[in-house]
């Protein structure tokens, strides 16, 4: 995506979205398969009103907490699995200069993106970010060129 200069590129131009997410009412066997068919790794845990609650990754899923308790949905693990991790969510239009420093301090994979009304709309994984950062090389390149 190209964008004036004077515009710096937010969450919103380069977050997945729509995103898969969760309730507490899946089971452990239903967010593992739904990572393995999506090629994920986490998922956002959203409320009736679309609103993240917690996120849980795969790992949190396969340590020694849920090894043989696939049946059990999210909302009956310990809260420590669901919630283990401060959510870390952004407004969609902050720029993405502003929320690299959260990636590299916290070593985290993804963070959510949310709505003026605090409403799930993407995450941007780091996936994400390398694409970014290559579309941006690429661009250069081509700029060169000419």
């Amino acid at each position: 995506m190209v964008k004036p200069a004077n515009q710096p590129t937010t969450l919103k131009d380069i977050m997945t979205s729509p995103v898969i997410s969760v309730t507490l009412s899946h089971t452990v066997f239903q967010v593992l398969k739904m990572a393995k068919e999506n090629n994920v790794t986490g998922f956002p845990i959203i409320d009736m009103d679309n609103k993240v609650i917690g996120v849980v990754s795969t790992l949190d899923l396969i340590t020694d907490a849920t090894v043989g308790k696939l049946h059990l949905k999210l909302g009956e693990l310990p809260l420590v699995i669901k919630v283990e991790k401060k959510v870390i969510q952004f407004n969609e239009n902050t720029p993405i200069k502003e929320v690299l420093p959260y990636f590299i301090k916290n070593r985290i994979g993804r963070v959510i993106t949310v709505d003026a009304k605090s409403r799930l709309c993407g995450i941007v994984s780091r996936k994400d970010l390398i694409n970014f950062f290559i579309n941006l090389a690429i661009q250069k390149e081509e700029q060169d060129l000419y």
